[in-house]
C-alpha cells in the first residue's frame, strides 16, 4: 500500500529516494548517473498526495550543457508533469517557479483520485491474468 509522501530527509536526493523507493526508478543512482542528472530540490505537496523535484539534468549524452526541470509525481510514482529536455529551463529558479505555477492550478485530490483507478484497472487485468494462467495449468496437468 502506498504512504502518503513526506519530508524523510534535508538532502533532497535522499528525501526523493526515499520517497520514491519501490514507486519508480527515476532517482535510483544508477537512473540519474545514466542522465548524469542531480536532484536540486524535493517537495512534498498536497498534504502527501503528491511528489516534486527540481533536478539539473545533461542536455545530451556527449555532456553538451545542463538544462533544468521540474518532475511532479502521484502517489504510485507515475510522472504527472515533466518538461522534455528540449524544453527545460535555463536556471533552478525558473523551473521552481514553473513548478509552483503548474502545482498551484492542479487539484491535486482529483488526479490521486484518477491515480487510484488506473491501479485498480491494472491491478484487476493482472489478477484476471493470473487467474486464466492458472485454469490454464490446470488444465494441462488434468490432459
Amino acid at each position: 500500500m502506498p504512504n502518503l509522501f513526506r519530508d524523510d530527509s534535508s538532502d533532497p536526493k535522499a528525501n526523493a529516494q526515499r520517497n520514491l523507493c519501490g514507486r519508480t526508478h527515476y532517482v535510483d543512482d544508477d537512473t540519474l548517473r545514466f542522465h548524469k542528472s542531480r536532484v536540486l530540490s524535493a517537495h512534498v505537496v498536497d498534504q502527501g498526495l503528491l511528489f516534486a523535484i527540481v533536478t539539473s539534468d545533461g542536455k545530451s549524452m556527449d555532456g553538451g550543457g545542463r538544462v533544468y526541470r521540474y518532475v511532479v509525481f502521484d502517489l504510485f510514482g507515475f510522472v504527472v508533469e515533466r518538461a522534455q529536455l528540449s524544453e527545460g529551463y535555463p536556471s533552478t529558479k525558473a523551473a521552481t517557479k514553473a513548478m509552483w505555477a503548474f502545482l498551484n492550478a492542479l487539484d491535486a485530490k482529483a488526479v490521486t483520485l484518477a491515480a487510484i483507478e488506473r491501479e485498480t484497472r491494472q491491478h484487476a487485468a493482472v489478477m484476471d491474468w493470473t487467474r486464466a494462467k492458472i485454469v490454464e495449468l490446470t488444465a494441462d496437468r488434468a490432459a
